[in-house]
């Protein structure tokens, strides 16, 4: 469980590593019993994997407006709790004790099996807090949130396709083309299109058809600052798309506007 997983940083795991080895080392040397030397190691796990928690949801990164956010964050969480109850149940083996001490640590275990009852009938992970976990819900579900699209600072695999599609769209414009399909930038990023789907939609929080909308509107709106008297009929044919009634919509999902209300807009400026 020290050990950094999806490229963390190294150091904060062997700072805990280090601390874990001085600690166990001390205690040999005063002859600590066994059960109080398993028990500071698994406090000094638990405490490091709680650090990390507290940090890894710190902010609110962009990928909390995907669907399956919450759903991650809660397991995330289900794991840590089930791993505080577990190493509560072998404190009682390894502490071998009787008396006052068995029934304060049963009385423990009590308590922690009552908040996981509590946590699951209230969807609440004990540790982010109510405020933290609230921005989390709100970002997946409202429109507003949504981040722009940008490359991935990771190494990961899915990363390093997605980064690979922005840089198609941003280099090539392939999305300019009405036809263009899931199919066809499976073959220029030479992946299959269900990874290609996953990774774009854990990267940008949004589907194919989305992100191909994204940067059509995106398009969009540069053709309107250059020349805001362009027809919308004529618009949505040089952004890719079908019909003026889907450039309408998706412009709106995007800007929060029509594009003639936007056209209008910049008017006023001038």
């Amino acid at each position: 469980m020290l050990y950094p997983v999806n490229k963390d940083p190294v150091r904060p795991s062997l700072a805990a590593s280090a601390f874990s080895l001085a600690l166990f080392l001390i205690l040999k040397v005063l002859y600590a019993p066994g059960w109080l030397i398993v028990l500071a190691a698994q406090l000094a796990v638990l405490c490091f994997s709680f650090r990390k928690i507290k940090l890894k949801y710190a902010e609110v990164q962009s990928l909390f407006h995907t669907s399956a956010v919450w759903r991650g964050v809660e397991d995330y969480m289900m794991l840590y709790h089930i791993s505080v109850f577990l190493a509560a149940g072998s404190w009682l083996t390894a502490a071998q004790i009787t008396g006052r001490g068995l029934w304060v640590l049963l009385g423990f275990e009590t308590v922690l099996y009552g908040l996981q009852y509590y946590r699951v009938f209230t969807r609440s992970t004990l540790l982010l807090g109510t405020a933290k976990e609230e921005e989390i819900k709100k970002c997946q579900k409202t429109p507003e949130y949504k981040v722009p699209v940008q490359y991935v600072d990771s190494d990961s695999r899915s990363a390093s396709l997605y980064n690979d599609v922005i840089r198609i769209m941003e280099t090539k414009k392939p999305y300019l083309q009405d036809d263009f399909s899931v199919d066809d930038l499976a073959r220029m990023t030479r992946t299959n299109r269900m990874y290609l789907s996953r990774a774009i939609n854990f990267h940008s929080g949004r589907n194919f058809n989305q992100l191909i909308n994204y940067y059509r509107i995106k398009y969009a709106v540069e053709l309107i600052k250059k020349d805001s008297n362009l027809k919308m009929n004529e618009l949505s044919q040089m952004c890719g798309f079908h019909t003026v009634v889907s450039f309408n919509m998706a412009f709106k999902l995007n800007e929060r506007m029509t594009p003639s209300e936007y056209a209008r807009s910049l008017k006023k400026i001038t």
